[in-house]
């Protein structure tokens, strides 16, 4: 009762003082906002609303089902899910970060997979899409496409691996959906007409999410002291601004790690796209530090593998390129990370 307690009291202060600083720094809540507008726009609209509108497209009109009877049985047993939720996998990875949540719930909406192997599901299919880390994190702010292309498999094969993880989780008697007759399948116009709207719904919330906390952070990165204090808040609300903000003043390790977390505005877009699913948010937080971590390792591997001419994988102005800080981001990194694990695993005490 008194940790209910605090935390209310925690809440209510927190709101207060966040109205209080977007009335006195309301000049750099609105620029901060500006950019996550032209970032909407400009980025996030071409690449994610076309795969919005198909992924929704693909379950009104069956063709995610048959192409889960067709495709599906690789996707089952690598991660004990139904075959229907292969095709949405795939739309995630293309796609980016809320696309696989939108299927999910399609699928669900649909009655085509089970309610436990939705929130699995929800767990590790979250992905940013090839269109933001090839032509905007590698070709716009990094001026390559082939460091895009080793930081986008990093995090791919992160999904991979934190998916194949999470079949564990799954209950020894697992029951994986067959619920295929009672699928209703739509004519295409009709498909189309639902598919888009549902998309542009989607979208909007996407791009609302995205202009809160971008004046968020416009408000609150003045206040902050220090390039790697900042760089920390940049890599826990949002990742678009973490990645403008980190590729300057941080090493690539921190960007790769940004990519595969998403942050709290990305978490939020999934949770408002699964709906009513109960995920845990615990174990979600769990999976997307987890996420990080591995996409950031093996982003780093990869780039040892492939060294790439880029200057500025390294933070250093002299010496050597390097793809990991000092001792002080290193530290901070963990010490993070730890903090988060204890945090997530009271949530899930808590929930469970």
């Amino acid at each position: 009762m008194k940790l209910q307690r605090f935390s209310s009291f925690f809440k209510g202060l927190a709101l207060t003082l966040c109205c209080v600083l977007l009335t006195v720094c309301s000049q750099e809540s609105r620029s901060g906002a500006e950019q996550g507008v032209r970032f909407c726009l400009g980025v996030l609209t071409p690449s994610l609303f076309p795969f919005m509108a198909l992924t929704n497209l693909l379950v009104k009109t069956g063709l995610c089902q048959a192409a889960g009877r067709r495709f599906g049985k690789w996707g089952s047993r690598l991660f004990r899910l139904s075959g229907a939720l292969t095709p949405v996998l795939l739309l995630s990875l293309l796609g980016g970060y809320p696309v696989g949540a939108g299927g999910i719930a399609a699928l669900r909406r649909q009655g085509m997979i089970e309610e436990e192997e939705a929130r699995r599901a929800a767990l590790f299919m979250v992905c940013a899409g090839p269109g933001f880390v090839l032509n905007y994190v590698g070709a716009a702010v990094y001026g390559s496409q082939a460091v895009g292309g080793i930081l986008f498999a990093a995090q791919v094969i992160a999904v991979l691996l934190t998916g194949i993880g999470a079949r564990f989780l799954a209950p020894r008697e697992i029951v994986i959906s067959k619920k295929e007759n009672k699928v209703t399948v739509l004519p295409f116009s009709q498909a189309l007409v639902e598919s888009v709207t549902a998309a542009a719904h989607g979208m909007l919330s996407i791009c609302a999410f995205v202009v809160l906390f971008s004046a968020v952070l416009g408000m609150l990165t003045p206040m902050v002291r220090g390039e790697t204090a900042r760089a920390a808040v940049y890599v826990l609300l949002e990742v678009c601004g973490a990645v403008d903000h980190c590729a300057v003043s941080q090493p690539v390790a921190v960007v790769a790690f940004a990519v595969g977390f998403g942050g709290l505005c990305v978490h939020c877009q999934i949770f408002a796209a699964l709906g009513e699913l109960g995920v845990s948010k615990g174990l979600f937080f769990l999976f997307r530090i987890t996420q990080g971590l591995l996409t950031m390792g093996l982003a780093c591997l990869g780039l040892r593998l492939l060294p790439q001419k880029a200057a500025v994988f390294c933070t250093a102005p002299t010496g050597s390129p390097a793809l990991v800080g000092g001792s002080l981001l290193s530290g901070t990194v963990l010490l993070g990370v730890v903090i988060s694990f204890f945090i997530a695993a009271k949530q899930i005490k808590t929930e469970s």
